[in-house]
């Protein structure tokens, strides 16, 4: 779990941590603070912190970037705006990209985003895939590689809010492209893939929340691109997280709302 804490005693403000514990019945015990981004700010934005587990023992974990763009996701030294790898016990993976360069946070996975909100694996391929809220437009989709830089502020597809430019390079041959990009912005949140064939015509589809305009969105993808976007259950809400259940049901929490399980039509 992922809590805005102040581990530093009288410092105000605070930043992105990663726990675990134990959950017996309706009760937490063994809680353990695993990662602490520092320093403590009093920016209340662009906290990040969805988090994935993958197949080989790893937790992934996103921290956005503190509302100081200018400073933290290009900075190897500095948290926010990066994506972290960890073991399961809070210990720093041998193969991080990052262990052996001086002054950087080993934890680091990959770097240069704004604010991180969705995150799943790819069912065939493994692939960790993240979505990012961009400034106005340019909200991404991004599949995180190892190391990788994925540009944020250096380049983008977004404007500042006040309609002035953040950069005039869409592009750098050091960074990353987005797989996906929307312009305008939906405020994306949680995401998954579709993998059972409980949904005609869904099966590989991904599905992503939208935040600000209230509905589902689902994505198809082919040969490695997006076809098609449809809107799904809209002006449903404020869709935080969008999850495959076990059974292989779309499940999504929606604010003031709850979890809803979405159903086919017989």
């Amino acid at each position: 779990m992922t809590l805005s804490a102040n581990t530093e005693g009288d410092e105000e403000g605070g930043n992105t941590s990663l726990y675990s514990a134990t959950l017996t019945g309706s009760e937490l015990s063994n809680v353990t603070l695993l990662y602490k981004a520092t320093p403590n700010s009093k920016k209340g934005q662009h906290w990040g912190s969805r988090i994935v587990f993958d197949q080989e023992g790893h937790v992934f974990f996103g921290i956005g970037d503190r509302g100081n763009r200018e400073v933290n996701p290009q900075d190897l030294s500095k948290d926010g705006g990066k994506i972290y790898r960890l073991n399961l016990d809070g210990s720093i993976p041998e193969d991080n990209p990052f262990v052996n360069e001086p002054g950087a946070k080993k934890a680091i996975f990959s770097y240069g985003h704004r604010n991180p909100q969705g995150m799943t694996i790819h069912p065939q391929t493994g692939d960790l895939w993240e979505n990012e809220h961009g400034p106005q437009g340019g909200d991404e989709i991004n599949i995180i590689k190892s190391g990788v830089n994925y540009g944020w502020p250096e380049i983008t597809y977004g404007i500042n809010y006040s309609g002035t430019p953040i950069t005039d390079k869409t592009s750098d041959p050091n960074m990353a492209q987005p797989f996906y990009y929307w312009v305008p912005s939906i405020a994306p949140s949680g995401m998954a893939f579709s993998t059972s064939a409980i949904y005609k015509d869904w099966e590989g589809d991904l599905f992503v929340g939208s935040l600000r305009f209230e509905y589902l969105e689902r994505l198809v993808i082919e040969k490695n691109q997006v076809v098609k976007r449809e809107k799904v259950l809209d002006k449903i809400g404020r869709v935080r997280n969008v999850v495959e259940g076990p059974d292989g049901y779309l499940y999504l929490g929606v604010e003031g709302k709850g979890i809803l399980k979405i159903v086919p039509n017989p």
